[in-house]
């Protein structure tokens, strides 16, 4: 090359016109492209966070499943006073445990037997705190895939960033080496 064309090529407009190309490009990654792997993160975040609400919901109602049967078991194991009032709320409650955890197999025999039944009680009780734990598992189970599916998106936000900052601090070098040119 001559010198004239590398002059002409070496030109500080030329530093600055790619440095401020450079600039624009680290712009349009870290506010689209960083920018939308961060609104998917945001949804799997707030997935995360539903999950952890209904783990939380899960647990309670494990829980609540258990003292209730702590508490028929007391009730029924002492006289009731009221026994027609006793089998009432008793047959609400495993009408209750059967449809919220979907064990309708106890239906047949909980009409089977009138009155209150304690082993069936504890069957349903048992069979209930089950069913809760296995959906308390599955979303748990998801919730790990949901973090799994965060992580690459995480790792390229972490690449892009970098690019991003070589190509700003790339630019502002390249238009102050249009100065450097001039002496």
């Amino acid at each position: 090359m001559t010198d004239a064309r590398l002059d002409r090529w070496l030109a500080p407009w030329v530093f600055v016109l790619t440095g401020v190309i450079f600039n624009i490009l680290s712009a349009v990654i870290t506010h689209y492209f960083i920018g939308l792997n961060n609104d998917r993160i945001n949804l799997i975040d707030r997935e995360i966070q539903q999950k952890q609400v209904l783990i939380d919901s899960l647990w309670q109602s494990k829980t609540e499943v258990e003292r209730k049967k702590e508490f028929f078991i007391l009730l029924l194991v002492d006289k009731p006073a009221h026994p027609g009032l006793t089998e009432s709320y008793y047959r609400e409650y495993l009408q209750e445990v059967m449809k919220t955890n979907g064990l309708q197999e106890f239906e047949t025999r909980m009409q089977q037997h009138s009155g209150t039944d304690l082993e069936l009680l504890l069957d349903l009780s048992s069979a209930a705190q089950q069913s809760i734990i296995e959906s308390i598992n599955n979303s748990y189970f998801e919730s790990l895939e949901l973090q799994e599916q965060k992580m690459p998106l995480e790792g390229a936000n972490s690449r892009l960033f970098s690019i991003a900052i070589f190509l700003q601090v790339t630019g502002l070098i390249l238009v102050l080496a249009r100065d450097l040119r001039r002496h």
